[in-house]
């Protein structure tokens, strides 16, 4: 996870919602297959150890803040700004990671 993170915050802003939702995915991905010997089998997802993705289908309602997109995980949460934000924290609240999107706006910006 220090990794995934490390090289997120790294990685250029996006400009979108989807921009961020494809670096995120992309990043994890390459330190999933640099650094687990798990192999890629996204069906597998519950039991296997390896982190996935986001998929829609963990998308959880977010109704008070029309701007973001929010997934949950096993461990954590996953936030998308329209403008291209990525927070990722622990279900406890610990922020792991708030990066703004190209305009330098972070997710807890935007809505208010």
């Amino acid at each position: 996870m220090k990794e995934f993170i490390k090289r997120l915050q790294k990685a250029p802003p996006a400009n979108a919602m989807e921009t961020a939702i494809d670096l995120l995915s992309s990043v994890l991905s390459a330190v999933e297959d640099e650094y687990s010997d798990v192999p890629c089998r996204p069906k597998n997802w519950q039991s296997d150890g390896r982190m996935y993705p986001p998929k829609e289908d963990s998308q959880v309602k977010c109704l008070d803040r029309p701007s973001l997109k929010k997934y949950r995980s096993k461990s954590h949460y996953s936030y998308f700004g329209l403008n291209g934000s990525i927070r990722v924290e622990t279900k406890e609240g610990e922020i792991l990671l708030d990066k703004p999107g190209q305009d330098g706006r972070t997710t807890h910006e935007l809505d208010v």
